[in-house]
């Protein structure tokens, strides 16, 4: 199969845009009108699910995970002015990326076109035939992954919600649309507090139907590990450290499995010159293949042609460096015995002569089983969240059984990503805790859509990007600390459709 992901950038720019408007416009789930559970259940399979799809392939080119290098290759220049709009965090960016004919930057369309797929069948549970459980698992799937879209929407479009002074309950959300007909009307932006208040409510009502009638669902359908997992992450960002922890718990409980990457590491000897020779099979050791025992849900997919049909196929080659790649300041901060960056990365080759590789991007799904997701939910995120909520509350009430419980949570998830043989680490002091933690959070969910929002939740500091326009003019691009662009524009586009909605500042 080619490889049309030979680009960071590819992965950052296969999306389109949207109107809220096409809330209000018929369509054919409009006139789908299963009449049995079975049926039902294929429709939220189809509208409701996000399959071989992807959020935002964008997001991490907003990050301090990415970087740019300069190439006078004529496909390599388009790719950067197309990327340079988030890279830089242009308060226009999805319109300057529209104008460069960027396809595909359609988050907000995508998301909502889901919501809609689970309202309809929350709105004709009542109106099919089956078994009481079956709709009441179909119930449970739609609810948690309505509030999963929600709690994405919310945190890309409006202020995060631990922002210091932020009023959350005039704060500007998204529009909360939980009814699949049509109505007349514009839906307006609702507060933040009302929209987290909708996502909790959908939550802890699909947490428990899930518990009696969803625990037989395969992996490509939510579980109740999903909606512990969410659930778990929501109140690690209101700060609510007890709940965090507390739902945290539920998902290890119920799997405390980690891949072990060093069973696939192989040390040989060279025979003629005696040299080490290690090897790392990524094709069997993906956190995110299907086989993984950590994978609680997967999404989106790294390896098919239809989705990045758009992209030419450019192989980098010694000498073309990637528009954008994985920074390497990044991975030079990552221990000489952490695995994580062999194993969750793509490389390729700076040089020949002598034999130089750097990393291109991530990837946790090296397998060539194209059904292999890409994104999605794994226990690692467990265990940082446990962790990191433990900390903040060794910081807030000085027990200390608080900060061995993370320091266990912490070794345990290293233990597993290292070399062995791997020796615990100690740390006493709470804020230097916290920040080793984060660091570990940081290495862990890299490219997974989550250092973006971690960065936002966790005080909007200062990026610096380094871009390349022109050979040998570096510029030096600069988000502030606790800047507006922190959260992103509406698209123009969805702006023009219903005139009811709100620009971020």
């Amino acid at each position: 199969m080619k490889r049309f992901f030979s680009y960071l950038v590819i992965s950052a720019l296969v999306i389109g845009m949207m109107g809220c408007g096409d809330f209000l416009e018929e369509s054919s789930l409009d006139e789908v009108r299963p009449s049995t559970v079975t049926e039902l259940e294929q429709l939220l399979l189809g509208e409701g699910y996000l399959r071989r799809e992807q959020v935002f392939f964008y997001i991490e080119l907003l990050t301090d995970n990415v970087q740019n290098s300069f190439s006078p290759n004529v496909n390599h220049v388009t790719l950067l002015q197309q990327g340079a709009p988030a890279f830089t965090w242009d308060p226009n960016m999805f319109d300057r990326m529209d104008e460069l004919h960027v396809t595909g930057i359609d988050t907000w369309e995508k998301l909502y076109s889901k919501i809609k797929g689970c309202n309809v069948v929350l709105d004709m549970l009542d109106k099919v035939s089956g078994s009481e459980g079956s709709k009441l698992n179909q119930k449970g799937q739609a609810l948690a992954l309505r509030a999963f879209y929600y709690f994405v929407l919310v945190n890309t479009f409006a202020e995060p919600y631990n922002k210091e002074g932020l009023d959350l309950n005039t704060a500007l959300g998204v529009p909360l649309i939980l009814e699949s007909a049509v109505k007349d009307e514009f839906p307006p932006r609702a507060s933040i507090a009302k929209v987290y208040g909708q996502i909790e409510s959908d939550l802890l009502e699909a947490a428990e139907l899930l518990d009696k009638y969803g625990k037989d669902n395969v992996l490509y359908k939510v579980t109740p590990l999903f909606v512990s997992t969410l659930l778990s992450r929501m109140y690690l960002y209101m700060e609510n450290w007890e709940k965090a922890a507390e739902y945290a718990s539920k998902v290890i409980e119920r799997n405390p499995q980690l891949r072990k990457l060093s069973d696939y590491v192989k040390i040989e000897i060279d025979e003629w010159f005696g040299d080490e020779i290690i090897t790392y099979d990524k094709e069997n050791g993906g956190v995110y293949n299907f086989d993984s025992p950590e994978l609680i849900f997967g999404y989106g997919i790294y390896k098919n042609d239809e989705i990045f049909f758009q992209f030419p196929d450019i192989s980098t080659y010694p000498g073309s460096v990637p528009v954008f790649a994985v920074s390497e300041k990044f991975i030079s901060q990552h221990d000489n015995n952490d695995l994580r960056s062999h194993f969750y990365y793509q490389e390729y080759w700076k040089m020949m002569f002598p034999p130089v590789r750097g990393i291109l991007r991530g990837n946790k799904s090296f397998s060539d089983n194209s059904s292999n997701p890409s994104q999605g939910m794994r226990v690692a995120e467990a265990y940082l969240n446990r962790a990191e909520a433990n900390i903040h509350l060794f910081m807030k009430n000085g027990k200390d059984e608080n900060r061995v419980s993370a320091l266990k949570d912490l070794n345990y998830l290293r233990a597993h990503r290292f070399k062995q043989p791997y020796h615990d680490v100690s740390i006493a002091d709470g804020q230097e805790l916290l920040d080793f933690c984060l660091e570990e959070r940081r290495k862990e969910l890299a490219f997974e859509e989550h250092r973006w929002f971690d960065l936002r939740r966790c005080g909007m500091p200062e990026l610096v990007h380094e871009i390349t326009f022109t050979q040998g003019q570096v510029q030096e691009v600069r988000l502030e600390k606790g800047s507006n662009r922190y959260v992103l524009p509406i698209p123009k586009k969805v702006l023009d459709k219903n005139p009811a909605l709100i620009q971020n500042p």
